[in-house]
């Protein structure tokens, strides 16, 4: 196992729960950092602070796997998969078949997610520990869950920030279809786990697409980056009057259209349109009783989504709702989310009045000790 020493007063965030250590508190390592990634934590004077994985390419040099000094083995690591599950077992509904089974630093997994849709776990192995682990780990959710093909989708661009390349394919069982059909409180989709955004669904919507049910009723709704129609389908099922659904991606058109298929709603009471959600909203003046508007990161965070908030904002009927979220990221966050309400609603002279908040579902748990861990926020709207 490889000792990594501190730096002086680098301790105290390990000590405190946050499990990560950065790239800048280590002083030096010992061992061979190309053959091992397991390692120990040492302060300055030499005492021990934790147990967990190292990386010398990454910024996150140690991800950290437990304060104690317990073996670091495959009963450890078994230990917190059965958690995680039975964690899923209490706060899962029974009419739910797709959830975040294993969320990371959030089940004390760091660098591991695994997603479930039906019978299919999707993988992603993010650190290069995990990624050497990979036979062990797919072993004990074969265990686990026997009854479940397993596939690998390791292609995020966290992995390649940790310095190795992305990996996708079959890790076990036979996949007759790309596409798997899901049930979400009772509502079914239609993933596609093999190449679909993210591992093949926004999961971390599951509650948002509750909220959107119990506002719909009666509403003409638009429904902005719609990706393959999860919102317009819980508008739908909440007596929403009709729905337009926007997105740019092709492929999540193919899934949107089959969505449409399996609850055999009628194309005139929900359209989809085929556009870029800010060009769309430039040219159309139609206004809606709710605007779903679920944004991407952006590359200049708070002035796009500025622009964003303003043009969605504008397209809600006087008394209606908007729904507007975004992504947390080191450059935005809830506080920037709600100053671009405030001054899209200052511009347009509305007046808006948050409703409530929006989060991301309870099978995503995150660490009070690491708000990194919160990566979905939004609030609903009213706007006068």
């Amino acid at each position: 196992m490889l000792i990594v020493r501190l730096k002086p007063k680098k301790e105290m965030p390990a000590l405190q729960g946050h499990p990560w250590i950065y790239s800048g508190a280590v002083d030096n390592v010992q061992g061979e950092p190309e053959k091992d990634r397991l390692c120990r934590v040492l302060n300055a004077k030499g005492q021990f602070v934790c147990q967990g994985m190292y990386n010398p390419i990454s910024q996150l040099a140690v991800r950290v796997l437990t304060l104690g000094k317990e073996p670091v083995d495959r009963a450890f690591f078994l230990d917190r998969i059965r958690s995680a599950a039975a964690l899923r077992r209490s706060i899962v509904a029974p009419d739910t078949t797709c959830y975040r089974l294993i969320n990371a630093e959030g089940d004390r997994l760091p660098g591991l997610v695994v997603d479930r849709y039906s019978d299919v776990l999707v993988v992603q192995l993010i650190t290069p520990f995990m990624d050497d682990f990979k036979a062990e780990l797919v072993d004990m959710l074969r265990a686990e869950f026997p009854a479940c093909c397993i596939f690998e989708r390791s292609d995020t661009r966290t992995r390649s920030n940790e310095g190795f390349r992305p990996c996708s394919g079959p890790l076990w069982g036979e996949f007759e279809s790309r596409e798997t059909t899901v049930q979400e409180h009772g509502l079914a989709y239609a993933v596609d786990v093999l190449t679909g955004d993210r591992t093949g669904f926004y999961l971390e919507h599951s509650l948002t697409r509750q909220r959107i049910r119990a506002h719909a009723q009666g509403k003409q709704v638009l429904d902005l980056f719609s990706y393959t129609g999860s919102f317009s389908v819980s508008a739908l099922a909440g007596g929403a009057a009709s729905v337009v659904s926007v997105d740019s991606s092709a492929p999540a058109q193919v899934l949107l259209k089959r969505n449409m298929e399996l609850h055999r709603i009628r194309p005139f009471v929900w359209r989809h349109v085929k556009d870029e959600a800010q060009r769309f909203l430039s040219d159309d003046r139609t206004l809606y009783d709710m605007v779903l508007c679920d944004a991407p990161a952006f590359g200049n965070e708070f002035e796009e989504h500025c622009r964003m908030v303003n043009l969605a904002m504008a397209r809600v009927s006087p008394g209606g709702v908007l729904f507007s979220l975004a992504p947390v990221t080191a450059q935005f966050g809830s506080t920037d989310l709600l100053k671009a309400i405030a001054l899209a609603a200052k511009d347009l002279s509305r007046t808006a009045r948050i409703l409530e908040p929006l989060s991301q579902s309870a099978h995503f748990p995150w660490l009070p000790t690491h708000p990194q861990g919160m990566h979905q926020t939004g609030f609903v709207v009213h706007v006068d």
